[in-house]
C-alpha cells in the first residue's frame, strides 16, 4: 500500500530520499522529532513513512477470514500505527509518502530501502517489545547489518 499526502515539492537537483519505518514505539516518536529537526535545518527531505505488519501465518485464523478480509486487516493495523506520525508530519507542514507492508520487520525494511533507492533510513533503535528484541534480534541492528547505505538510529 503506498499513499501520500502530496508529492514532495521538487527543488533544483536531487531530494534526499529518507526511510522512516514506526511502529509505535518512544524511540520512533523521537526518530520522527529527529528528522523534523533535521529537515528544517538541512531543508526539505523527500520523506517516506513506513509501517511493517507481521503476517498472520496461522492456518485457523484463513479458516475464517478471506485474503481481502486479512489484507483489510493489516492496512487498518498499519494505518493505526501512521495516523500519529502523518498528523505530526502534517502540523509541521511537511510533505511525505506512507506505505503498509507485510512481512518479516527487518528483512521487509532493508528490501523495501533497496528497492525504492533510499539515500537514507531512520529509526528507532528499539520496537515496541524488549522481549521480541531479546529473542529475535534487534530489528534496527538487522536492518544496519542488511543495508550499505546510512542509517541513523535514534534512542
Amino acid at each position: 500500500m503506498r499513499k501520500s499526502r502530496k508529492p514532495a515539492k521538487q527543488r533544483p537537483g536531487k531530494m534526499t530520499k529518507v526511510l522512516l519505518p514506526v511502529d509505535g514505539s518512544d524511540c520512533s516518536d523521537r526518530a520522527l522529532h529527529y528528522l523534523i529537526q533535521l529537515s528544517a535545518a538541512q531543508g526539505p527531505f523527500e520523506i517516506h513513512l513506513l509501517s511493517v505488519q507481521i503476517p498472520i501465518e496461522s492456518g485457523h485464523a484463513r479458516l475464517f477470514a478471506t485474503d481481502a478480509e486479512i489484507d483489510a486487516y493489516h492496512r487498518d493495523e498499519g494505518m493505526k500505527v501512521l495516523k500519529p506520525y502523518l498528523q505530526k508530519l502534517e502540523a509541521a507542514g511537511i510533505d511525505y509518502d506512507y506505505h503498509v507492508l507485510v512481512g518479516h520487520v527487518s528483512l521487509t525494511i532493508a528490501r523495501f530501502a533497496k528497492e525504492q533507492k533510499f539515500d537514507k533510513v531512520v529509526m528507532g533503535t528499539h520496537g515496541r517489545s524488549g522481549l521480541t528484541n531479546l529473542l529475535m534480534g534487534s530489528v534496527a541492528q538487522n536492518v544496519v547489518r542488511r543495508l550499505k547505505i546510512p542509517v541513523a538510529l535514534v534512542k
